[in-house]
């Protein structure tokens, strides 16, 4: 599940048709930043778009990094290099809440989250 608070999805919606699932996606980076602060999130899903841009080339995964600002809380419990993570998210109070679990252990409450960048990737298998 995604947040309603997202800043600009119109992307996201356009080339997935609605919101992907992310019960399965390999977290690549986690990186806070004072100012905001925020948190940038950058993880690889297998859940393709169906109809995804042409420059994207060939790819077998997709690459997302998500923004989140105005983080309040934020609590990192594991972070293993390889692996896969179920993260949901969702609107609370005015708030958006994520958790993630699986290879990655985390959780934190932003006012606001956007999406930073998509992309095609090919993964070896």
């Amino acid at each position: 599940m995604w947040p309603l608070r997202i800043e600009n999805p119109i992307f996201l919606q356009t080339i997935y048709g609605n919101y992907p699932d992310l019960s399965s996606v390999e977290i690549t980076s986690a990186m806070m930043g004072r100012d905001g602060p925020s948190m940038h999130l950058a993880f690889i899903s297998t859940v393709l778009p169906y109809r995804p841009p042409t420059k994207w080339g060939e790819f077998n995964a997709a690459s997302f990094g998500l923004e989140f600002i105005a983080v309040e809380t934020i609590s990192l419990r594991k972070f293993e290099n390889h692996g896969w993570s179920a993260i949901k998210m969702w609107d609370d109070a005015g708030k958006i809440l994520l958790t993630c679990e699986g290879a990655v252990r985390l959780s934190l409450t932003c006012q606001f989250m956007r999406i930073k960048s998509m992309s095609g990737v090919l993964r070896s298998q």
